[in-house]
Protein backbone atom coordinates (compact mmCIF):
# COMPACT_ATOMS: atom_id res chain seq x y z
CA UNK A 1 0.00 0.00 0.00
CA UNK A 2 1.34 3.43 -0.94
CA UNK A 3 2.41 5.73 1.85
CA UNK A 4 0.11 8.75 2.31
CA UNK A 5 1.60 11.95 0.92
CA UNK A 6 2.83 14.30 3.69
CA UNK A 7 1.22 17.35 2.07
CA UNK A 8 -2.13 15.53 1.92
CA UNK A 9 -1.86 14.61 5.60
CA UNK A 10 -0.97 18.20 6.49
CA UNK A 11 -3.96 19.41 4.51
CA UNK A 12 -6.26 17.01 6.30
CA UNK A 13 -4.97 18.12 9.70
CA UNK A 14 -5.31 21.78 8.73
CA UNK A 15 -8.90 21.24 7.59
CA UNK A 16 -9.85 19.36 10.76
CA UNK A 17 -8.24 21.95 13.02
CA UNK A 18 -9.87 24.85 11.19
CA UNK A 19 -13.26 23.13 11.20
CA UNK A 20 -13.06 22.67 14.97
CA UNK A 21 -11.93 26.26 15.48
CA UNK A 22 -14.78 27.71 13.42
CA UNK A 23 -17.44 25.63 15.16
CA UNK A 24 -16.09 26.61 18.58
CA UNK A 25 -16.04 30.30 17.62
CA UNK A 26 -19.65 30.08 16.46
CA UNK A 27 -20.66 28.46 19.75
CA UNK A 28 -18.91 30.99 22.02
CA UNK A 29 -21.78 33.56 22.13
CA UNK A 30 -24.53 30.98 22.72
CA UNK A 31 -24.79 31.38 26.47
CA UNK A 32 -26.32 33.48 29.23
CA UNK A 33 -29.78 34.29 30.53
CA UNK A 34 -30.90 37.79 29.46
CA UNK A 35 -34.06 38.98 31.22
CA UNK A 36 -35.74 39.60 27.84
CA UNK A 37 -36.01 37.19 24.91
CA UNK A 38 -36.12 38.25 21.27
CA UNK A 39 -39.74 38.07 20.00
CA UNK A 40 -38.66 36.57 16.68
CA UNK A 41 -36.79 33.73 18.40
CA UNK A 42 -39.47 33.24 21.04
CA UNK A 43 -42.29 32.64 18.54
CA UNK A 44 -40.23 30.07 16.64
CA UNK A 45 -39.19 28.11 19.71
CA UNK A 46 -42.67 28.19 21.24
CA UNK A 47 -44.07 26.63 18.07
CA UNK A 48 -41.53 23.82 18.30
CA UNK A 49 -42.41 23.20 21.95
CA UNK A 50 -46.16 23.37 21.32
CA UNK A 51 -45.89 20.66 18.65
CA UNK A 52 -43.46 18.49 20.64
CA UNK A 53 -45.26 18.73 23.99
CA UNK A 54 -48.95 18.98 23.07
CA UNK A 55 -49.20 18.16 19.35
CA UNK A 56 -50.68 21.56 18.52
CA UNK A 57 -49.62 24.70 16.68
CA UNK A 58 -51.39 26.90 19.24
CA UNK A 59 -48.88 28.90 21.29
CA UNK A 60 -51.21 29.63 24.20
CA UNK A 61 -49.69 27.16 26.70
CA UNK A 62 -45.99 27.85 26.05
CA UNK A 63 -46.75 31.59 25.95
CA UNK A 64 -48.29 31.40 29.43
CA UNK A 65 -45.02 29.98 30.76
CA UNK A 66 -42.38 31.72 28.65
CA UNK A 67 -44.20 34.93 27.79
CA UNK A 68 -46.15 36.10 24.74
CA UNK A 69 -44.14 37.24 21.75
CA UNK A 70 -45.37 40.46 20.17
CA UNK A 71 -44.43 38.94 16.80
CA UNK A 72 -47.32 36.46 16.44
CA UNK A 73 -50.57 35.93 14.55
CA UNK A 74 -54.11 35.49 15.90
CA UNK A 75 -56.87 33.50 14.24
CA UNK A 76 -60.17 32.42 15.77
CA UNK A 77 -58.89 33.36 19.22
CA UNK A 78 -55.74 31.23 18.89
CA UNK A 79 -52.18 32.50 19.23
CA UNK A 80 -50.01 31.28 16.33
CA UNK A 81 -46.49 31.79 15.10
CA UNK A 82 -46.44 33.98 12.00
CA UNK A 83 -42.93 32.87 11.01
CA UNK A 84 -41.96 30.48 8.27
CA UNK A 85 -42.17 27.15 10.13
CA UNK A 86 -39.03 25.40 8.85
CA UNK A 87 -36.70 26.06 11.78
CA UNK A 88 -39.47 25.39 14.32
CA UNK A 89 -40.32 22.05 12.68
CA UNK A 90 -36.62 21.10 12.66
CA UNK A 91 -36.49 21.87 16.38
CA UNK A 92 -39.33 19.48 17.26
CA UNK A 93 -37.11 16.34 17.39
CA UNK A 94 -34.50 18.37 19.29
CA UNK A 95 -37.12 19.18 21.94
CA UNK A 96 -38.20 15.53 22.07
CA UNK A 97 -34.62 14.31 22.46
CA UNK A 98 -33.42 16.91 24.95
CA UNK A 99 -36.55 17.34 27.06
CA UNK A 100 -35.64 14.73 29.71
CA UNK A 101 -32.14 16.16 30.15
CA UNK A 102 -33.08 19.84 30.36
CA UNK A 103 -33.68 21.56 33.70
CA UNK A 104 -37.37 22.31 34.20
CA UNK A 105 -38.64 25.59 35.54
CA UNK A 106 -39.76 25.12 39.17
CA UNK A 107 -43.41 24.13 39.25
CA UNK A 108 -43.74 24.43 35.48
CA UNK A 109 -44.41 21.89 32.74
CA UNK A 110 -41.74 23.20 30.38
CA UNK A 111 -37.95 23.23 30.46
CA UNK A 112 -36.19 26.48 31.13
CA UNK A 113 -36.22 28.64 27.99
CA UNK A 114 -32.58 29.61 27.69
CA UNK A 115 -30.90 26.17 27.85
CA UNK A 116 -33.31 24.89 25.19
CA UNK A 117 -32.81 27.97 23.04
CA UNK A 118 -29.02 27.66 23.23
CA UNK A 119 -28.97 23.95 22.43
CA UNK A 120 -31.42 24.30 19.54
CA UNK A 121 -29.44 27.22 18.13
CA UNK A 122 -26.13 25.41 18.38
CA UNK A 123 -27.40 22.19 16.83
CA UNK A 124 -29.65 23.58 14.10
CA UNK A 125 -28.04 26.90 13.17
CA UNK A 126 -24.45 27.33 14.31
CA UNK A 127 -22.68 24.19 13.06
CA UNK A 128 -24.02 24.31 9.49
CA UNK A 129 -23.45 28.07 9.30
CA UNK A 130 -19.85 27.68 10.42
CA UNK A 131 -19.07 24.99 7.86
CA UNK A 132 -20.90 26.14 4.72
CA UNK A 133 -17.85 28.28 3.93
CA UNK A 134 -15.92 25.18 2.85
CA UNK A 135 -18.46 24.53 0.07
CA UNK A 136 -18.38 28.20 -0.93
CA UNK A 137 -14.58 28.16 -1.02
CA UNK A 138 -14.50 25.12 -3.28
CA UNK A 139 -17.00 26.78 -5.62
CA UNK A 140 -15.11 30.08 -5.62
CA UNK A 141 -11.75 28.63 -6.62
CA UNK A 142 -12.31 25.12 -8.00
CA UNK A 143 -8.96 25.04 -9.78
CA UNK A 144 -7.12 26.01 -6.58
CA UNK A 145 -9.30 24.21 -4.05
CA UNK A 146 -7.21 21.07 -4.37
CA UNK A 147 -4.73 22.95 -2.20
CA UNK A 148 -6.02 22.58 1.34
CA UNK A 149 -4.56 25.88 2.51
CA UNK A 150 -6.37 27.76 -0.27
CA UNK A 151 -9.68 26.08 0.45
CA UNK A 152 -9.35 26.53 4.20
CA UNK A 153 -8.19 30.13 3.87
CA UNK A 154 -11.22 31.07 1.79
CA UNK A 155 -13.52 29.13 4.14
CA UNK A 156 -12.21 31.16 7.09
CA UNK A 157 -12.99 34.41 5.27
CA UNK A 158 -16.51 33.18 4.46
CA UNK A 159 -17.12 32.16 8.08
CA UNK A 160 -15.61 35.11 9.96
CA UNK A 161 -16.01 38.15 7.70
CA UNK A 162 -19.66 37.84 6.64
CA UNK A 163 -22.98 38.06 8.56
CA UNK A 164 -23.10 34.25 8.61
CA UNK A 165 -21.31 34.35 11.96
CA UNK A 166 -23.64 36.99 13.40
CA UNK A 167 -26.81 35.17 12.36
CA UNK A 168 -25.31 31.76 12.94
CA UNK A 169 -25.59 32.43 16.68
CA UNK A 170 -29.32 33.21 16.93
CA UNK A 171 -32.48 31.11 16.57
CA UNK A 172 -33.68 32.81 13.39
CA UNK A 173 -34.28 31.38 9.94
CA UNK A 174 -31.88 33.60 7.97
CA UNK A 175 -28.64 31.63 8.36
CA UNK A 176 -30.22 28.15 7.96
CA UNK A 177 -32.00 29.43 4.85
CA UNK A 178 -28.67 30.73 3.54
CA UNK A 179 -27.13 27.28 4.00
CA UNK A 180 -30.06 25.65 2.21
CA UNK A 181 -29.90 28.19 -0.64
CA UNK A 182 -26.18 27.51 -1.10
CA UNK A 183 -26.85 23.75 -1.08
CA UNK A 184 -29.61 24.07 -3.67
CA UNK A 185 -27.63 26.48 -5.85
CA UNK A 186 -24.48 24.37 -5.98
CA UNK A 187 -26.41 21.12 -6.22
CA UNK A 188 -28.58 22.23 -9.15
CA UNK A 189 -26.33 24.70 -10.98
CA UNK A 190 -22.92 23.35 -10.01
CA UNK A 191 -19.70 25.27 -9.53
CA UNK A 192 -18.94 28.29 -11.72
CA UNK A 193 -17.97 27.08 -15.18
CA UNK A 194 -19.92 23.84 -14.93
CA UNK A 195 -22.84 23.67 -17.37
CA UNK A 196 -23.43 19.95 -16.97
CA UNK A 197 -26.95 19.07 -15.75
CA UNK A 198 -27.07 17.66 -12.23
CA UNK A 199 -27.41 13.92 -11.72
CA UNK A 200 -30.81 12.55 -10.76
CA UNK A 201 -29.78 12.32 -7.13
CA UNK A 202 -28.32 15.84 -7.11
CA UNK A 203 -31.44 17.23 -8.81
CA UNK A 204 -33.75 15.70 -6.20
CA UNK A 205 -31.51 16.70 -3.28
CA UNK A 206 -30.98 20.21 -4.64
CA UNK A 207 -34.71 20.65 -5.18
CA UNK A 208 -35.40 19.42 -1.65
CA UNK A 209 -32.90 21.94 -0.24
CA UNK A 210 -34.56 24.69 -2.29
CA UNK A 211 -37.99 23.78 -0.98
CA UNK A 212 -36.77 23.60 2.60
CA UNK A 213 -35.18 27.04 2.16
CA UNK A 214 -38.61 28.45 1.32
CA UNK A 215 -40.14 26.62 4.28
CA UNK A 216 -37.50 28.22 6.48
CA UNK A 217 -37.54 31.74 4.99
CA UNK A 218 -40.38 32.60 2.61
CA UNK A 219 -38.59 35.22 0.45
CA UNK A 220 -36.00 32.66 -0.67
CA UNK A 221 -38.67 31.59 -3.17
CA UNK A 222 -37.21 34.42 -5.28
CA UNK A 223 -33.82 32.71 -5.34
CA UNK A 224 -35.41 29.33 -6.06
CA UNK A 225 -37.16 30.93 -9.03
CA UNK A 226 -33.79 32.18 -10.30
CA UNK A 227 -32.31 28.68 -10.00
CA UNK A 228 -35.21 27.12 -11.89
CA UNK A 229 -35.05 29.85 -14.52
CA UNK A 230 -31.36 29.13 -15.09
CA UNK A 231 -32.11 25.41 -15.46
CA UNK A 232 -34.71 26.23 -18.09
CA UNK A 233 -32.35 28.60 -19.89
CA UNK A 234 -29.73 25.84 -20.00
CA UNK A 235 -32.27 23.52 -21.62
CA UNK A 236 -31.94 21.05 -18.80
CA UNK A 237 -33.48 17.65 -19.60
CA UNK A 238 -37.13 17.30 -18.63
CA UNK A 239 -36.36 14.38 -16.29
CA UNK A 240 -33.90 16.52 -14.33
CA UNK A 241 -36.38 19.40 -14.11
CA UNK A 242 -39.07 17.03 -12.91
CA UNK A 243 -36.86 15.61 -10.17
CA UNK A 244 -35.81 19.11 -9.05
CA UNK A 245 -39.45 20.16 -9.06
CA UNK A 246 -40.42 17.09 -7.03
CA UNK A 247 -37.73 17.95 -4.49
CA UNK A 248 -39.02 21.52 -4.22
CA UNK A 249 -42.58 20.29 -3.64
CA UNK A 250 -41.41 17.87 -0.94
CA UNK A 251 -39.42 20.64 0.73
CA UNK A 252 -42.30 23.13 0.69
CA UNK A 253 -44.91 20.56 1.78
CA UNK A 254 -44.30 20.99 5.54
CA UNK A 255 -45.01 24.71 5.23
CA UNK A 256 -48.19 24.05 3.24
CA UNK A 257 -49.43 21.59 5.85
CA UNK A 258 -48.64 24.05 8.64
CA UNK A 259 -50.51 26.83 6.81
CA UNK A 260 -53.55 24.59 6.38
CA UNK A 261 -53.63 23.63 10.06
CA UNK A 262 -52.87 27.10 11.43
CA UNK A 263 -54.49 29.47 8.94
CA UNK A 264 -57.06 27.41 7.06
CA UNK A 265 -55.45 27.21 3.60
CA UNK A 266 -52.05 26.13 2.23
CA UNK A 267 -51.47 29.50 0.56
CA UNK A 268 -52.21 31.62 3.66
CA UNK A 269 -49.34 32.59 5.97
CA UNK A 270 -49.28 34.19 9.39
CA UNK A 271 -48.58 37.57 7.82
CA UNK A 272 -52.29 37.75 6.92
CA UNK A 273 -53.22 37.42 10.62
CA UNK A 274 -50.66 39.65 12.33
CA UNK A 275 -51.74 40.40 15.89
CA UNK A 276 -49.82 43.65 16.33
CA UNK A 277 -51.50 46.57 14.50
CA UNK A 278 -48.17 48.13 13.51
CA UNK A 279 -46.89 44.85 12.03
CA UNK A 280 -50.26 44.33 10.36
CA UNK A 281 -49.98 47.72 8.68
CA UNK A 282 -46.48 46.92 7.42
CA UNK A 283 -47.49 43.64 5.83
CA UNK A 284 -50.70 45.15 4.50
CA UNK A 285 -48.80 47.67 2.39
CA UNK A 286 -47.86 46.81 -1.18
CA UNK A 287 -47.85 43.08 -1.92
CA UNK A 288 -47.23 41.34 1.39
CA UNK A 289 -45.39 44.41 2.67
CA UNK A 290 -43.21 44.72 -0.44
CA UNK A 291 -43.44 47.66 -2.85
CA UNK A 292 -41.06 49.22 -5.36
CA UNK A 293 -37.53 49.79 -3.99
CA UNK A 294 -36.66 53.29 -2.87
CA UNK A 295 -33.28 55.02 -2.96
CA UNK A 296 -33.38 55.43 0.83
CA UNK A 297 -34.03 51.75 1.42
CA UNK A 298 -31.48 50.69 -1.19
CA UNK A 299 -28.81 52.72 0.56
CA UNK A 300 -30.10 51.51 3.90
CA UNK A 301 -29.76 47.79 3.18
CA UNK A 302 -26.47 48.08 1.27
CA UNK A 303 -24.38 51.02 2.42
CA UNK A 304 -25.69 52.64 5.58
CA UNK A 305 -23.73 52.20 8.84
CA UNK A 306 -26.98 51.21 10.56
CA UNK A 307 -28.04 48.30 8.36
CA UNK A 308 -25.88 48.23 5.23
CA UNK A 309 -24.67 44.78 4.22
CA UNK A 310 -21.54 46.15 2.54
CA UNK A 311 -20.85 48.55 5.42
CA UNK A 312 -21.05 45.61 7.82
CA UNK A 313 -19.12 43.16 5.63
CA UNK A 314 -16.89 45.18 3.25
CA UNK A 315 -15.36 41.96 1.91
CA UNK A 316 -18.57 41.41 -0.06
CA UNK A 317 -17.74 44.56 -2.04
CA UNK A 318 -15.43 42.29 -4.02
CA UNK A 319 -18.41 40.47 -5.56
CA UNK A 320 -18.45 42.59 -8.77
CA UNK A 321 -14.73 41.92 -9.30
CA UNK A 322 -15.36 38.21 -8.77
CA UNK A 323 -18.23 38.23 -11.26
CA UNK A 324 -15.97 39.80 -13.90
CA UNK A 325 -13.31 37.15 -13.21
CA UNK A 326 -15.90 34.37 -13.43
CA UNK A 327 -17.22 35.79 -16.69
CA UNK A 328 -13.78 35.98 -18.25
CA UNK A 329 -12.78 32.50 -17.13
CA UNK A 330 -15.96 30.56 -17.68
CA UNK A 331 -18.19 32.74 -19.85
CA UNK A 332 -20.64 35.45 -18.90
CA UNK A 333 -23.44 32.94 -18.69
CA UNK A 334 -21.76 31.61 -15.56
CA UNK A 335 -21.72 35.00 -13.81
CA UNK A 336 -25.19 36.08 -14.92
CA UNK A 337 -27.21 33.91 -12.46
CA UNK A 338 -25.33 35.41 -9.50
CA UNK A 339 -26.01 38.92 -10.77
CA UNK A 340 -29.70 38.20 -11.38
CA UNK A 341 -30.07 36.65 -7.92
CA UNK A 342 -28.45 39.70 -6.32
CA UNK A 343 -30.63 42.18 -8.21
CA UNK A 344 -33.83 40.28 -7.44
CA UNK A 345 -33.14 39.75 -3.74
CA UNK A 346 -31.74 43.21 -3.06
CA UNK A 347 -34.80 44.59 -4.85
CA UNK A 348 -37.01 42.63 -2.46
CA UNK A 349 -35.12 43.86 0.63
CA UNK A 350 -35.13 47.49 -0.56
CA UNK A 351 -38.81 47.24 -1.49
CA UNK A 352 -39.88 45.89 1.88
CA UNK A 353 -41.76 48.58 3.79
CA UNK A 354 -39.93 47.63 7.01
CA UNK A 355 -36.52 47.42 5.32
CA UNK A 356 -34.79 48.14 8.64
CA UNK A 357 -36.21 44.81 9.86
CA UNK A 358 -36.61 45.78 13.49
CA UNK A 359 -33.79 44.94 15.85
CA UNK A 360 -30.77 43.43 14.15
CA UNK A 361 -27.30 43.88 12.72
CA UNK A 362 -26.61 44.40 9.04
CA UNK A 363 -29.48 43.78 6.62
CA UNK A 364 -30.78 40.54 8.10
CA UNK A 365 -33.27 40.01 5.27
CA UNK A 366 -30.30 39.78 2.88
CA UNK A 367 -28.53 37.01 4.81
CA UNK A 368 -29.90 34.21 2.55
CA UNK A 369 -28.18 35.99 -0.35
CA UNK A 370 -24.80 36.13 1.42
CA UNK A 371 -23.47 32.75 0.12
CA UNK A 372 -24.24 33.81 -3.45
CA UNK A 373 -22.34 37.05 -2.89
CA UNK A 374 -19.56 35.22 -1.05
CA UNK A 375 -18.71 32.91 -3.97
CA UNK A 376 -17.66 35.73 -6.37
CA UNK A 377 -16.16 37.68 -3.45
CA UNK A 378 -13.94 34.72 -2.55
CA UNK A 379 -13.07 34.28 -6.23
CA UNK A 380 -11.84 37.87 -6.23
CA UNK A 381 -10.04 37.39 -2.90
CA UNK A 382 -8.05 34.42 -4.22
CA UNK A 383 -6.94 36.57 -7.17
CA UNK A 384 -6.22 39.78 -5.24
CA UNK A 385 -4.09 37.94 -2.69
CA UNK A 386 -1.48 37.26 -5.38
CA UNK A 387 -0.35 40.91 -5.73
CA UNK A 388 1.11 43.11 -2.96
CA UNK A 389 -1.10 46.20 -3.44
CA UNK A 390 -4.30 44.29 -3.99
CA UNK A 391 -3.37 42.09 -1.00
CA UNK A 392 -3.31 45.28 1.09
CA UNK A 393 -6.84 46.08 -0.08
CA UNK A 394 -7.90 42.56 0.85
CA UNK A 395 -6.35 42.92 4.30
CA UNK A 396 -8.25 46.17 4.88
CA UNK A 397 -11.62 44.77 3.79
CA UNK A 398 -11.29 41.47 5.66
CA UNK A 399 -10.04 43.14 8.84
CA UNK A 400 -12.85 45.70 8.84
CA UNK A 401 -15.44 42.97 8.37
CA UNK A 402 -13.98 40.77 11.12
CA UNK A 403 -13.82 43.66 13.60
CA UNK A 404 -17.41 44.69 12.94
CA UNK A 405 -18.65 41.16 13.47
CA UNK A 406 -16.59 40.77 16.64
CA UNK A 407 -17.92 44.01 18.10
CA UNK A 408 -21.49 42.98 17.32
CA UNK A 409 -21.21 39.58 18.96
CA UNK A 410 -19.37 41.00 21.95
CA UNK A 411 -22.56 42.89 22.89
CA UNK A 412 -25.63 41.66 20.96
CA UNK A 413 -26.74 40.89 17.38
CA UNK A 414 -29.94 42.85 18.06
CA UNK A 415 -29.52 46.61 17.51
CA UNK A 416 -32.56 48.91 17.73
CA UNK A 417 -33.08 50.89 14.52
CA UNK A 418 -32.79 54.07 16.60
CA UNK A 419 -29.00 53.97 16.24
CA UNK A 420 -27.67 55.28 12.94
CA UNK A 421 -24.11 54.12 13.79
CA UNK A 422 -24.74 51.27 16.25
CA UNK A 423 -21.15 50.10 16.60
CA UNK A 424 -19.89 53.42 17.87
CA UNK A 425 -23.14 54.69 19.44
CA UNK A 426 -24.16 51.49 21.22
CA UNK A 427 -21.52 48.77 21.17
CA UNK A 428 -18.23 50.48 22.01
CA UNK A 429 -19.59 52.64 24.87
CA UNK A 430 -21.36 49.61 26.32
CA UNK A 431 -18.23 47.47 26.22
CA UNK A 432 -16.35 50.28 27.96
CA UNK A 433 -19.10 50.23 30.61
CA UNK A 434 -18.44 46.52 31.13
CA UNK A 435 -21.48 45.14 29.28
CA UNK A 436 -19.88 42.15 27.57
CA UNK A 437 -22.08 39.47 26.05
CA UNK A 438 -22.19 36.15 27.95
CA UNK A 439 -19.91 33.45 26.60
CA UNK A 440 -19.94 29.68 26.73
CA UNK A 441 -16.58 29.49 28.58
CA UNK A 442 -17.82 32.16 30.97
CA UNK A 443 -21.00 30.22 31.72
CA UNK A 444 -19.33 26.81 32.00
CA UNK A 445 -16.07 27.50 33.81
CA UNK A 446 -16.59 31.03 35.11
CA UNK A 447 -14.03 32.88 33.02
CA UNK A 448 -14.62 36.65 32.81
CA UNK A 449 -16.51 37.36 29.60
CA UNK A 450 -14.29 40.32 28.77
CA UNK A 451 -11.28 38.00 28.91
CA UNK A 452 -13.00 35.41 26.72
CA UNK A 453 -13.91 38.01 24.11
CA UNK A 454 -10.37 39.35 24.12
CA UNK A 455 -9.08 35.84 23.44
CA UNK A 456 -11.73 35.32 20.73
CA UNK A 457 -10.74 38.59 19.06
CA UNK A 458 -7.07 37.58 19.08
CA UNK A 459 -7.91 34.15 17.66
CA UNK A 460 -10.15 35.58 14.93
CA UNK A 461 -7.66 38.20 13.79
CA UNK A 462 -4.90 35.60 13.81
CA UNK A 463 -7.06 33.21 11.76
CA UNK A 464 -7.92 35.94 9.27
CA UNK A 465 -4.25 36.92 8.99
CA UNK A 466 -3.24 33.28 8.57
CA UNK A 467 -5.84 32.71 5.86
CA UNK A 468 -4.67 35.78 3.92
CA UNK A 469 -1.02 34.80 4.27
CA UNK A 470 -1.80 31.31 2.92
CA UNK A 471 -3.74 32.75 -0.02
CA UNK A 472 -0.92 35.17 -0.78
CA UNK A 473 1.87 32.72 0.08
CA UNK A 474 3.56 35.41 2.13
CA UNK A 475 5.11 35.36 5.64
CA UNK A 476 2.53 35.02 8.37
CA UNK A 477 4.02 37.68 10.67
CA UNK A 478 3.77 40.50 8.16
CA UNK A 479 0.18 39.78 7.15
CA UNK A 480 -0.98 39.33 10.74
CA UNK A 481 0.72 42.60 11.70
CA UNK A 482 -1.15 44.36 8.89
CA UNK A 483 -4.45 42.86 10.05
CA UNK A 484 -3.80 44.04 13.63
CA UNK A 485 -2.86 47.55 12.51
CA UNK A 486 -5.98 47.94 10.36
CA UNK A 487 -8.15 46.58 13.19
CA UNK A 488 -6.61 48.94 15.75
CA UNK A 489 -7.06 51.95 13.47
CA UNK A 490 -10.70 51.06 12.87
CA UNK A 491 -11.48 50.61 16.57
CA UNK A 492 -9.60 53.82 17.41
CA UNK A 493 -11.63 55.75 14.83
CA UNK A 494 -14.91 54.36 16.18
CA UNK A 495 -13.88 55.10 19.77
CA UNK A 496 -13.01 58.69 18.88
CA UNK A 497 -16.37 59.20 17.18
CA UNK A 498 -18.14 57.46 20.09
CA UNK A 499 -17.14 60.34 22.36
CA UNK A 500 -19.88 62.42 20.69
CA UNK A 501 -22.66 61.67 23.21
CA UNK A 502 -26.32 62.10 22.30
CA UNK A 503 -28.46 62.08 25.48
CA UNK A 504 -31.45 60.66 23.60
CA UNK A 505 -29.44 57.74 22.28
CA UNK A 506 -27.87 57.20 25.70
CA UNK A 507 -31.34 56.74 27.20
CA UNK A 508 -32.10 54.11 24.57
CA UNK A 509 -28.75 52.47 25.25
CA UNK A 510 -29.59 52.21 28.95
CA UNK A 511 -32.86 50.43 28.12
CA UNK A 512 -31.07 48.02 25.76
CA UNK A 513 -28.54 47.18 28.48
CA UNK A 514 -31.36 46.43 30.92
CA UNK A 515 -32.91 44.04 28.36
CA UNK A 516 -29.53 42.34 27.96
CA UNK A 517 -29.17 41.85 31.70
CA UNK A 518 -26.45 44.46 32.26
CA UNK A 519 -28.24 46.44 34.97
CA UNK A 520 -25.03 47.83 36.51
CA UNK A 521 -23.84 49.20 33.16
CA UNK A 522 -27.33 50.62 32.54
CA UNK A 523 -27.20 52.35 35.93
CA UNK A 524 -23.87 53.93 35.00
CA UNK A 525 -25.36 55.22 31.75
CA UNK A 526 -28.39 56.59 33.59
CA UNK A 527 -26.12 58.18 36.18
CA UNK A 528 -24.16 59.89 33.45
CA UNK A 529 -27.36 61.30 31.98
CA UNK A 530 -28.45 62.62 35.40
CA UNK A 531 -25.05 64.26 35.85
CA UNK A 532 -25.50 66.07 32.56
Amino acid sequence: MAEPRPDRDDGRRTTIATTAALVLLYLVPIAGRPPSSNPNELARLELAVAIAEWGTVDLDRPARLWGLSEDVARRDGRILSDKAPGLSLAAVPVVWALRPALPARPGRALPDYWPLRHLATGLLVSVASALVGFALATAAAPEASRLATTRVGLAVLAALTTPMWTYGTVFLGHAPAAVLVATAWLGLLGRPGSLRPPSDRAALAGGLAAGLAVTTEYPTALLVAVVFGVLLARRTPLRTLALAGLGIVLGVLPALVYHQIAFGAPWLTGYAFKADPAFRAIHGAGIGGVALPTAEALWGVLGSPARGLFAYSPLLLLAPIGLVLMGRRHGWGTAAPYLVAAIVYVGFAAGFVDWQAGWGAAARHLVPLVPLLAIPSLTAAAELARRPWSLLLLVVLASMAAVRTLLTLALTPFFPPTFTHPLRQLVLPSLVDGAWAPTLPGSVVGLPDALVWSAVAAAVLLLVGWSLSRLARRPLAGVVAAVLVVSAVQIGWMAWRASEIDPGLEAVRARVLVDLGHSEAAARVAGGLDAR
